[in-house]
């Protein structure tokens, strides 16, 4: 069983993250919470319970309608109305709640300040244990239409942990996993034997078989779930490289691996997976495991 917290508002994004969710398969006796959450501002001169009272019912119509929308097809949905600061709300509830994966409305690329209830959305990215997906609306797929979806991996066991939850789900039929390795070469250093062709020579070699190798297991483990597959290798910077690559292929979603709750000081790749998600043109999700594989050492630095 899966369980998916969808944070909504009133805006016409949340409304396209209700239809990408009634789009897609989700794996048998997925169970779905619709959560809004109405900000509650105290002040010491104004009364504001009229208008709290007020906002409540409104976003008591709007989550019960979703949750009738998305029951019709079949899912487990219910709502849920908080009042409160949502960057606090919603990554305790998801908690609380045991969330397998929280989705997250976007206003698009790059807008952090446009964000879904303003930085509600950096906020779940980063306070969140499980997995994250920055929904971006694009062009409006039928039903049952193919994904394209971008894996990057760096061989480490979070990038493989990515893999095998993509594999795990169940996508639309035809759906493609294209999966990327980046080979991210640090820039010569004014050392002469930094400097030296033969040190980059090997150092490039080195990275582009260990990123060959990261992305055939990667695909290995998608493909042995029936996913059709393709498999990249490529150097550049891996922030800009994953960003630019998905835009080219026009991937409607790209998978990234994370360590945990804390992960975004340590994420996949260094500050790559926030980034990417902060960033890219097309929805991301930063995968991050439950079940209590990527539980963090507290001692870890």
């Amino acid at each position: 069983m899966m369980k998916v917290l969808l944070p909504i508002d009133f805006s016409d994004f949340s409304e396209a993250a209700i239809s990408e969710v009634k789009r897609r398969p989700w794996p048998e006796s997925t169970k779905l919470s619709i959560l809004h959450v109405v900000e509650t501002i105290t002040t010491g001169w104004i009364d504001l319970s009229t208008y709290i009272a007020d906002q409540t019912a409104s976003a008591r119509k709007l989550v019960g309608e979703a949750a009738k929308q998305l029951s019709a097809t079949g899912l487990q949905a219910s709502d849920l109305v908080l009042c409160g600061y949502p960057p606090v709300l919603i990554p305790q509830y998801a908690e609380a709640w045991g969330a397998d994966l929280v989705i997250v409305g976007s206003h698009g690329a790059g807008g952090l300040a446009r964000f879904l209830l303003g930085s509600v959305a950096k906020s779940v990215l980063q306070a969140t244990q499980c997995s994250v997906e920055i929904f971006r609306l694009r062009e409006r797929r039928e039903n049952g239409a193919q994904m394209k979806i971008l894996l990057a991996t760096d061989g480490s066991e979070y990038s493989e942990q990515a893999a095998r939850a993509i594999a795990e789900r169940p996508w639309p039929t035809g759906t493609i996993v294209k999966v990327l390795g980046v080979v991210e070469l640090p820039p010569a250093g004014v050392d002469p034997w930094n400097a030296a062709a033969w040190v980059i020579d090997s150092l490039r070699e080195e990275r582009t078989k260990n990123a060959g190798d990261s992305v055939n297991q990667a695909e290995s483990i998608v493909a042995s779930a029936g996913l059709k597959t393709l498999t990249e290798v490529v150097a550049g910077h891996a922030k800009v490289t994953i960003i630019d690559n998905a835009k080219e292929w026009n991937a409607d979603l790209i998978a990234l691996g994370s360590h945990g709750r804390r992960g975004f000081k340590r994420l996949l790749l260094g500050s790559v997976a926030e980034t990417v998600a902060l960033h890219a043109h097309c929805s991301v999700e930063v995968i991050r495991r439950t079940d209590g594989s990527q539980q963090e050492n507290p001692s870890a630095a």
